[in-house]
Order: structure tokens, then C-alpha cells, then sequence
């Protein structure tokens, strides 16, 4: 029987884990639910091995599905962590999505600049140090968006519409020696769309509508609703497919605007949630991963 690991950095299964732990069992699927902390890499004189750090007995399972590094860890420790799972990698268990793939994701600034090399449209964006020419920035373009490096859910996105807003976020940037990342503002129809999609299907694609007109963020976490897209175009289609590879995943959460001047990518999740969609279309997005994984294994 095969089996596989789900992982994630909280004690209980978060409810995305959850559902994955589900579909495998109703394929009958052996599953393991692990702790990014509870994994340790072995290297034993040709006989390296990832084992359980408190049992000291090696991990059994065919491939993982990796959801979650975590956040509140120190440098040392997230490369520990990244550095478990190309272990994992290095002995042919297949990790989903691999986890140099989840780094880069992570990175909007990384993740948008390979996109934009590999043609696809993304915002007008700068990263950079110095809060002075960040304001100068703001001052040219006129309305931006300030973001986090590393974020998702629309948290700490903040939309400046003066440069002393800019000055006054990226000076404290600054001094918490934290990049300042500034965009463009892009103008959008009070929403924007979230494709889903794992191997070479879509598996959902719907609008994420907001209704409040005081709120510009179109993040269901944002308070904005979840609307099928009943079909897709072929454009949509080409983003969705161009993006997984060009960032070597094998699925993926990707967040486009529709603007005057055709489709933006704003950034991509390589571990997306879908309990929105789930409750709108019926379609479950973990039982379609947990497939595709069990698959790979049978290849």
C-alpha cells in the first residue's frame, strides 16, 4: 500500500492538511500527518536517511505532500527545513511541490521576476532598500501598493495613495530591516481571479468578487465571496500552464487581474487554500491532489 506523508508546521492538522489526510484514505492511501520540526536528516557514510527526530527510526512513506515550512522560524532553521526536504528529493521520493518551487513562490519578488522573463504579465514593481527613492517612486507613479515579501491572504498589503504614506511605511520598513516592495496600482472590475490547478488540469477557476466598495483587496480572507467561472478562455488556459512551469510546480494557486490592457499575474500560491470554492462548486480540490500524488508514485 502506498503511503504519504502531509506536512505542515502547526501542531493539529490545519484544515487544508486535513482534507488531504481524508482524500488519500478514500483511495485507500496509507497517510502521515508530520511536523516540519518533527523530521531529521541522517547522513550516516553513504546510508543517509530522514527519520523521525524523536524515535530515531526512519520515516516510511512513497512521497509528500508539503504544505507548510512555517514562519516564525530564524534563518538557520528555514534552511534546515528546506534542506530536509531535498534530502527527501535526493532519495527519488517525490515532494509536492518541491520545495526549492514553494521558496520561490513565496518570494513575490523572485516569483514575479521569473514570470515576467518567461512573458507573462505582471505589475509594474520595485524592490529595494532606500525609503527615500521609494517615496520618490510613489511620487512618479503616483498610486501603489506597499506589500510584504512574504505574505498571503491580502495581509499587510497596503494601498498608498500619497508619497508621504510611502515614506512614513517604508522608513519603518527600513528600520525594521525589512526590503520595501512597491507596485503599481492596477485598476481592477472589484475583482480578480483564482486559478486552480494541479498537473496539466484546471481545477477550478473562479471570480473572487468583493462587494464592499470601501475595500479594494479581492482576498476571500478579505471578506470578498468566491463566483465559478463556468469556462475558462484559452489565455487563461496558457497562464495557468506557463506558470506552473516556469516555477516548477506542480500545482498552484494563481492570482490575475483583469485589466484594459488584458490579464495581470499578481502572484502564485503554491500551497492555496480552497475551502471558498469548495463550498461554492462542490469540486474538492484535495481529493484531485491526492490523486495526482498517488499517481506519481505509480509512474
Amino acid at each position: 500500500m502506498a503511503k504519504v506523508a502531509v506536512v505542515a508546521d502547526r501542531f493539529v492538522p490545519p484544515w487544508s492538511a486535513r482534507q488531504i489526510l481524508l482524500a488519500l484514505d478514500s483511495l485507500g492511501v496509507s497517510s502521515i500527518y508530520l511536523r516540519p520540526c518533527d523530521i531529521m536528516s541522517l547522513i550516516d557514510r553513504g546510508n543517509s536517511s530522514v527519520v523521525y527526530t524523536n524515535s530515531l527510526k526512519p520515516i516510511d512513506f512513497d512521497a509528500v505532500i508539503l504544505r507548510d515550512l512555517g514562519v516564525a522560524v530564524t534563518l538557520e532553521m528555514f534552511l534546515r527545513r528546506i534542506n530536509v526536504f531535498k534530502h527527501i528529493e535526493m532519495m527519488n521520493k517525490p515532494v509536492v511541490n518541491p520545495v526549492d518551487s514553494i521558496v520561490t513562490a513565496r518570494d513575490k519578488y523572485l516569483s514575479l521576476l521569473l514570470l515576467e522573463r518567461a512573458g507573462i504579465r505582471v505589475p509594474k514593481t520595485v524592490v529595494l532598500e532606500d525609503y527615500f527613492t521609494a517615496t520618490k517612486i510613489a511620487n512618479e507613479w503616483k498610486n501603489v501598493v506597499v506589500k510584504p515579501m512574504i505574505g498571503s491572504m491580502g495581509f499587510g498589503i497596503i494601498k498608498a495613495e500619497t508619497p508621504e504614506i510611502v515614506y512614513t511605511i517604508a522608513k519603518t520598513l527600513t528600520q525594521l530591516r525589512q526590503p520595501i516592495y512597491v507596485q503599481e496600482f492596477v485598476e481592477k472590475p472589484g475583482r480578480d481571479i483564482r486559478l486552480l490547478a494541479i498537473g496539466d488540469e484546471i481545477v477550478a477557476a473562479y471570480y473572487r468578487v468583493q462587494n464592499n466598495p470601501n475595500e479594494w483587496k479581492t482576498n476571500i480572507a478579505q471578506g470578498a465571496h468566491a463566483e465559478p467561472i463556468a469556462r475558462i478562455d484559452s489565455e487563461l488556459e496558457d497562464i495557468a500552464f506557463k506558470t506552473l512551469r516556469t516555477l516548477r510546480l506542480h500545482y498552484a494557486g494563481i492570482d490575475v487581474a483583469e485589466t484594459k490592457d488584458g490579464y495581470i499575474v499578481f502572484e502564485v500560491n503554491a500551497s492555496p487554500q480552497w475551502r471558498g470554492i469548495q463550498r461554492v462548486t462542490n469540486i474538492n480540490p484535495a481529493l484531485k491532489l491526492a490523486k495526482y500524488v498517488v499517481s506519481m508514485i505509480r509512474r
